[in-house]
Formats: C-alpha cells, structure tokens, sequence
C-alpha cells in the first residue's frame, strides 16, 4: 500500500512540474522563459516547449510597457531543447 501511495504522491508532483505552463505561471527549471534582449521596438526570448505560454506573456508585457502591441515574428530551433522567438512591438 505504501508503494502506492508512493507512486502515486510521485506521479503527481510530475504531472505538475511538466507540461504547458499556464500563461500567468513564472519559469522554473522545465518551463523556462528568458528575456535575451529588448527595446522600444521588439524582444527576443529564449525559452522551452514548455515555456511557450510565459514568453508570449513576457512579450505582451513588454510591448505594453512602451504602448505597443506584441506580433510574433517566429522561431529557431536550437542544438539544444530551447527555442528563440522574436517578436516587434507595433502600434495598434
């Protein structure tokens, strides 16, 4: 029973820490998002699979700060598990 138990206190603390952060979430070491650089005019974030709903949230933020509106530029995939977007801060 306690194996269980175990199991089961252990399948939910992953099921947590795993999977798309929520979009008002902070980044933690499986859900990452980092700011590489920003200004008036765009940021650029590097962040996991994960992490994707926190970046697009970085960069509405940001873009709001100035006035702007955040539109989404793309992604490059990277040797590793992260990914950088890029998006330009527009007048609405």
């Amino acid at each position: 029973m306690l194996k269980l138990a175990m199991a089961i206190s252990v399948s939910l603390l992953l099921t947590a820490c795993l999977g798309h952060a929520p979009r008002d979430a902070e980044p933690n070491a499986i859900q990452r998002a980092s700011i590489l650089s920003k200004n008036p005019l765009g940021i650029t974030i590097e962040h996991s699979t994960w992490g994707k709903p926190i970046a697009f949230r970085q960069a509405d933020e940001h873009c709001a700060s100035v006035g702007k509106l955040a539109v989404y530029l793309g992604a490059t995939g990277q040797y590793g598990p992260d990914i950088i977007s890029s998006w330009q801060c527009a007048k609405e």
